[in-house]
């Protein structure tokens, strides 16, 4: 982000959003937020973004034991769209056990990036063996379009391949986690 988006946004921030703010910064726990703070921090995001939060953009998981957003199909089809994010080119290989995919592409200023999705195709047949291939595509387009939108954030398609991941429901309007 900017410095002169920063400081338009300091000018009309309230106190409250300052401390929010630092609580997720310096913290990285949003289960140490209340309920409302949850709110208003993912509306926050979803505005600084220019994303949709009535589509539910981002989710929620526990990664080494810290409540965080994660990047959802929406999140990036709604970047991809106001970026003016394209892929340019894609490239398939089989890497032994591994299905791995590569894609180019870039966004509507000309910057330029390259993402890979990988997944195990090992004893895979049929409609298994295609789903994989077609995960892996849509792991590596994600990725690129996080990349090119400036997030370092996990996507869907990345959270279940990570080991003890816990998907946690919140509710959107209340904040509460269930």
């Amino acid at each position: 982000m900017s410095t002169e988006i920063m400081a338009r946004q300091e000018q009309t921030m309230p106190a409250h959003s300052f401390e929010l703010l630092e609580k997720v910064v310096v913290g990285g726990d949003l289960s140490k937020l209340t309920p409302q703070e949850r709110v208003s921090y993912y509306a926050r995001v979803c505005d600084s973004l220019g994303l949709n939060p009535y589509t539910q953009p981002f989710g929620y998981i526990v990664l080494n034991g810290k409540l965080t957003l994660y990047a959802k199909r929406e999140a990036a089809e709604q970047l991809r769209a106001l970026r003016g994010i394209s892929i340019t080119k894609e490239e398939h290989e089989q890497r032994g056990d591994l299905y791995v995919v590569r894609v180019y592409g870039r966004d509507k200023t000309g910057r330029e990036d390259v993402a890979t999705g990988a997944v195990s195709i090992a004893g895979l047949k049929g409609d298994a063996l295609a789903n994989s291939v077609m995960k892996a595509e849509t792991k590596a387009k994600r990725r690129l379009t996080l990349s090119l939108a400036g997030l370092g954030w996990l996507d869907e398609s990345e959270v279940d391949s990570i080991p003890n991941v816990q998907h946690v429901r919140v509710d959107p309007d209340t904040g509460e986690i269930h």
